[in-house]
């Protein structure tokens, strides 16, 4: 996954720190104070604990985070966990600390560690993009759970011909690689939400969209394991490759910017004609509203690019990796024929098929799947940054006090294995949050309950044990689009196709908080007969 050159960047960074370490002083009495009184894991006695434990947490800090849980998360307490990403360590908040997500943004902020997770100023130069987010503000308000039905026949369209081209009709087996082609089925069926067709069939753009964002998490896993110190140094080297990428997509998008922007200038002049609906229509008139500056094509441009990584990487790894936890399953075929069954069920009782909301509104075998590998195979360790801003300290009690400048996270993947809240927690049960409705129907399929009166968890719904989307007010506000999205696709290829792992599953890793992607899972189909 690594090249020979971005490994021996690493290596120089990591070496670096421990003269960085060694010759920095700590400055800052207030937050010496904070890990004096915290618990802590992974630091080590002797010479320069902490520069060791920093160091470390390269590798460590997955097991840290769950030794840290189990010791004093699970007591309701607070730890401190080594971490190189912020060169000193991060306060893992327990689960009982959920309600600080709701502090308003001038006392917790995500918004800045999100920025720093992806470390997205090396990739995107245009800094009014990265801190003036009016993409958004169109992502909260036209992807909601209000207005996402409107993109189920487009999708549903675009995963036909997705799967038309790139899986085929022959009934004999073929092998790919399963990152890979999920990714690319991704890819194209986010630009056609994000630029429209038929620009979301230019093999060019999907190839370079696609590229852009698994490279940018990759490159961004790897500056989050150097000393900040550094990072300005090594950082725009190994953002290179990325760069490439990104300027093929602008090269593609930026053309199509101004061919839009011309046509809503008209629309707004005559009221004739009907305009796409797509985001990146949907984005012009909102970006008019801050200012005709903001109309610049390649700065528009750059907003569509950003947004285009969060869907791609994040829903290819969802995706990729639920189809994945479902095939290395023992109980592979009665999870494929379940979920095959209900949604040939479902989809046979509206015309529309897989573009009606009712059929995909019933697919609780596969909302459940989904959520389920969310569950079991998170993206990261801990989640849900929140730094302490503002004037004010964080009082956590007990006499802990985080000043500003300290950097909360919980513990999301110890709590996704948690005994206490999942029967058989590292099992992996596709139907585990369909099995209640199976329970009510008495063993057949739920078509006609009552989503009011169900007790099924959605894929989408939050709750104080499963955070895969966030937790509270600030919570994923494009949940709904991936939900529906995701479920459209594994409803369409469990219905048309015969699925398998070859060899065994993927062995997890982290790479400091990143679990790595299956990107080695080899994968064969054939269409169902």
């Amino acid at each position: 996954m690594l090249t020979s050159f971005q490994l021996s960047s690493v290596v120089i960074a990591m070496v670096s720190l421990f003269f960085i370490r060694f010759l920095s002083q700590r400055n800052d009495p207030k937050k010496d104070q904070l890990w004096d009184r915290l618990e802590k894991v992974g630091v080590p006695t002797g010479i320069l604990p902490w520069t060791r434990a920093i160091f470390a947490s390269w590798t460590a800090l997955l097991q840290n985070t769950h030794e840290g849980y189990q010791k004093y998360s699970k007591q309701g307490r607070p730890f401190a966990l080594p971490s190189i990403w912020t060169g000193k360590a991060i306060v893992v908040v327990p689960p009982s600390a959920l309600h600080l997500t709701n502090r308003p943004d001038s006392e917790l902020i995500a918004f800045w560690a999100l920025v720093e997770n992806i470390q997205l100023p090396y990739f995107i130069p245009d800094r009014d993009v990265i801190e003036n987010v009016i993409h958004f503000e169109v992502s909260r308000k036209d992807l909601t759970k209000r207005n996402v039905n409107r993109q189920l026949a487009p999708t549903a369209e675009e995963l036909d011909a997705c799967f038309r081209t790139l899986w085929g009709n022959s009934t004999d087996w073929t092998t790919v690689n399963g990152w890979d082609m999920c990714g690319q089925i991704v890819a194209r069926v986010a630009l056609r939400t994000l630029l429209g067709f038929p620009a979301c069939r230019n093999e060019e753009l999907v190839k370079a969209a696609q590229h852009f964002a698994n490279n940018l998490f990759t490159t961004a896993a790897i500056i989050n394991c150097m000393p900040p110190l550094l990072r300005p140094v090594f950082a725009p080297l190994l953002a290179i490759p990325t760069k490439r990428y990104r300027n093929q997509y602008r090269k593609i998008v930026v053309p199509l910017v101004e061919e839009r922007i011309r046509l809503w200038k008209e629309h707004e002049k005559t009221g004739e004609g009907e305009l796409p609906s797509d985001f990146m229509q949907w984005l012009i008139p909102r970006a008019a509203q801050h200012g005709l500056e903001h109309l610049d094509p390649s700065k528009l441009s750059y907003r569509l690019l950003a947004l285009n990584t969060m869907f791609v990487y994040a829903m290819s790894f969802v995706f990729a990796q639920t189809v994945i936890d479902v095939c290395a399953s023992p109980d592979h075929k009665r999870f494929m024929d379940g979920m095959a069954a209900e949604c040939k069920a479902a989809t046979a009782r509206y015309s529309e098929g897989l573009a009606s909301s009712e059929a995909v509104e019933q697919l609780h075998r596969v909302d459940s799947a989904i959520r389920e590998s969310m569950r079991v195979s998170d993206v990261g360790v801990v989640t849900m940054p929140r730094d302490v801003v503002g004037n004010k300290s964080l009082d956590l009690g007990n006499g802990i006090v985080c000043p500003p400048g300290t950097r909360l996270m919980y513990p999301t993947q110890p709590m996704h294995m948690d005994p206490d809240f999942w029967e058989d927690p590292s099992r992996f049960d596709a139907f585990r949050f369909s099995n209640p409705l199976t329970k009510q129907t008495g063993g057949s399929l739920p078509m006609d309950i009552n989503r009011n009166q169900k007790q099924q968890e959605n894929l989408t719904e939050l709750t104080s044990s499963f955070l895969a989307w966030g937790y509270g007010k600030k919570a994923c506000p494009g949940r709904w689009y991936a939900a529906q999205t995701m479920k459209q696709a594994l409803a369409y290829m469990v219905m048309n196709y015969e699925v398998e792992l070859i060899g065994e599953r993927p062995k997890r890793r982290a790479l400091l908080n990143a679990m790595v992607p299956p990107t080695d899972a080899r994968l064969r189909f054939r269409r169902r007969a």
